[in-house]
């Protein structure tokens, strides 16, 4: 939504908002966009409304609905504004934000809603969108090509079963004109579809090496390490190489792409590398991990991890304990509970208990920045960024300090 807000307001629209008090990284303000809150808000039946996905159903939603204000949900605004572009979307369970901008930077005359708050424009002959699987809410899109970048279960509250997560993304995939999907992790093929992966059973192989992808007999260096991010890449190629982009233009930006908000974005304070990454799932704080691993294999690593919602925890406690005890350290921070679940804090309490890691504290803080020679991760989807910054400050009036 706040991507759409900062599109709309670049196309000459009057836009304005209405959220929370609280503030989210998503939403950085440069644009002169006014945001209300719920209980300082002016509704007019002049105005035009987009529903937000996370507020189908709030009071305020249904006000306007029984009052007969012009509205669209979020989905329906998207398919009927940009009805005339050709579409682009990029799903996964992982991934989607860095692939989305990714592939806007390869791709001239583009429109772009990226997942951290941003956007990018540079014509309108094509939409990219970040196509999320909550709530079935890809299912509104019928691509024309779309790119499946992994399908590892999660959104446990929605989802009841495994399958039933895997049928979501098999839909999708059929419902798109082109689909181009990660053969490794997704056993489905269909008459529509092209796979690319590592193993040899894909219609598109490369091959990783610390930072290098070697793909269809070229080199392509990126600028990030991680296996991870070399998937993400290799999606977004193959799409560019739809749309006819050179090899060289797709090198160029490749080498110089910086990351999303929030996407294994770095720091260097003194000796501490510190890193802020979204990951909520056991699976995307491995390849925080894994990557961590490989750029500074000899430095102690360090993660405080956020937990998002309570489902999520519940549900993959185990996996979570054995990859949150990859690091030499972690540390947890209060569990973020958003607004598709009521927080329930004895169980919060208890799946901690299980976890067996410390809490996050400002005793915790100030023994941390007194570390030399480490890698600290702040990794979660809720307001972990609070704390990452937080620390950083501590750093930075430390370093004056001395």
């Amino acid at each position: 939504m706040s991507s759409l807000a900062k599109i709309l307001h670049r196309e000459g629209h009057i836009v304005k908002g209405v959220d929370v008090e609280d503030e989210f990284y998503t939403f950085t303000n440069d644009n002169g966009i006014h945001i209300e809150t719920f209980s300082h808000m002016k509704l007019k039946k002049s105005y035009f409304y987009i529903i937000g996905n996370a507020y189908q159903n709030h009071s305020v939603t249904n006000y306007i609905k029984n009052m007969r204000y012009k509205n669209l949900s979020y989905p329906k605004f998207l398919t009927y504004y940009f009805k005339k572009q050709y579409w682009i979307c990029v799903a996964g369970t992982h991934g989607k934000t860095t692939t989305t901008k990714m592939l806007s930077e390869f791709l001239p005359q583009s429109i772009s809603l990226i997942g951290d708050g941003s956007f990018h424009y540079t014509g309108r002959q094509n939409f990219i969108l970040e196509a999320c699987e909550y709530k079935n809410t890809f299912l509104n899109y019928q691509p024309d090509l779309a790119i499946i970048l992994n399908v590892d279960y999660d959104h446990i509250d929605f989802f009841k079963t495994k399958e039933e997560y895997q049928q979501a993304f098999i839909a999708f995939a059929k419902q798109s004109q082109f689909c181009i999907l990660n053969g490794d992790e997704f056993s489905y093929r269909g008459k529509n579809t092209i796979t690319f992966g590592k193993n040899f059973n894909n219609d598109i192989v490369f091959e990783y090496e610390k930072g290098v992808v070697t793909l269809l007999n070229k080199k392509f260096y990126l600028s990030v390490i991680g296996e991870k991010f070399a998937y993400d890449f290799v999606g977004a190629y193959i799409a560019a190489k739809f749309m006819n982009i050179k090899d060289y233009k797709i090198q160029n930006k490749i080498e110089h792409f910086i990351m999303p908000k929030r996407r294994f974005e770095k720091k260097q304070m003194n000796s501490q590398i510190i890193i802020s990454d979204y990951g909520h799932h056991p699976n995307e704080i491995k390849a925080v991990y894994d990557a961590v691993k490989e750029e500074y294999e000899n430095q102690k690593i360090i993660c405080i991890f956020e937990p998002h919602t309570i489902t999520r925890l519940q549900r993959f406690i185990e996996d979570f304990k054995n990859t949150l005890n990859l690091f030499d350290q972690c540390y947890l921070y209060s569990l973020f509970s958003s607004a598709r679940e009521t927080h329930n804090i004895v169980l919060e309490q208890q799946l901690y208990q299980k976890l067996g890691f410390p809490e996050y504290d400002f005793h915790t803080q100030n023994e941390l920045s007194k570390l030399n020679d480490v890698v600290i991760c702040f990794i979660g989807a809720g307001t972990i960024d609070t704390a990452y910054q937080s620390y950083i400050n501590l750093v930075q009036k430390k370093a004056k300090e001395l």
